[in-house]
């Protein structure tokens, strides 16, 4: 018979927990459930867990003060061995307006939203007794961490593909010294159907996204070397967000994996992941039905 955790049940007090409060985590696969249950309670969508690879920790950080710019140093303690990745999920209606403003205030609302998630969680993680950093795009790389919990697979816009929103997510982590059960990394088709899609690169206003296969040749200092990926030219990105007043979702309105569930919807990623010949006709379709094409913005606030 396996043995229950023994979950405390005295009275929460904010924002401290009392001392030699901890629950005895004898069952990892059960308190692993319960943190993702709370978390999807404070408004994951998706929600992994994985061991925290180091290599994906950056090596500085950048603090704003009154004075100006403040180089700092990162320090992860040696028993924070766990992630735990959400992703949130932004509006459809929204990112289908981008480049125009509603695409941006999803894309605002969805990092509100990941500050609420992943606050409430770290929060959650220290009324166990343990320990918790709740971190944004701060701290570490989201992606390749997301990639290790089974969040979803690279993609060729340098986004997380995600097999229910597609790209449509932001990413979230908390780091913790409380024992979990790492769930395994995923593949659903992602990579052959990049290879012959090339849509958000064709869409792409500043031409910041590669065509043709993978590369390890990176384009400047934001991206990594040595890894074989689609690398994404960030300067001309955010140079055209400066431009255009807002930032754009191009690369994310036009990917076909960009679409809400549904029963038409989950059959053709099915298909992605187990008829790989079909993806050409999946990509026909994709441009028959008209999806990822930009949306009016004045319609978005008549709907």
């Amino acid at each position: 018979m396996p043995v229950k955790t023994k979950w405390p049940r005295r009275r929460f007090s904010y924002p401290n927990v009392p001392e030699g409060l901890k629950i005895n985590v004898e069952d990892i696969g059960l308190t692993s459930r319960r943190v993702k249950k709370a978390a999807r309670l404070f408004g994951a969508a998706i929600v992994g867990l994985c061991e925290l690879d180091r290599r994906w920790i950056y090596s500085k950080s950048y603090n704003m003060t009154p004075e100006g710019g403040k180089e700092g140093e990162i320090h992860i303690p040696a028993d924070f061995k766990y992630a735990v990745v959400i992703a949130v999920e932004m509006d459809y209606t929204g990112i289908k307006c981008s480049p125009a403003n509603p695409a941006s205030a999803a894309v605002g609302t969805g990092y509100s939203r990941m500050v609420f998630t992943t606050g409430l969680l770290a929060q959650f993680i220290r009324g166990l007794g343990f320990e918790a950093i709740p971190c944004g795009n701060d701290t570490a790389c989201s992606i390749p961490i997301a990639i290790d919990a089974g969040l979803g697979e690279i993609a060729r816009n340098g986004l997380l593909i995600t097999p229910n929103y597609g790209p449509r997510v932001r990413l979230a982590k908390v780091f913790t010294n409380l024992p979990l059960l790492p769930d395994k990394p995923i593949e659903f088709g992602v990579k052959d159907f990049c290879m012959i899609c090339e849509k958000c690169a064709q869409k792409c206003p500043s031409q910041s996204i590669m065509f043709g296969p993978p590369s390890a040749e990176p384009h400047n200092i934001s991206n990594r070397k040595g890894v074989n990926t689609w690398h994404i030219n960030a300067e001309t990105c955010l140079q055209y967000w400066a431009r255009n007043g807002c930032d754009c979702s191009n690369c994310i309105r036009t990917c076909p994996f960009n679409k809400p569930p549904g029963l038409w919807h989950d059959w053709v990623r099915w298909g992605i992941k187990n008829t790989p010949l079909l993806n050409k006709l999946f990509l026909k379709g994709d441009d028959f039905f008209g999806y990822g094409r930009k949306g009016s913005p004045d319609k978005f606030w008549e709907d």
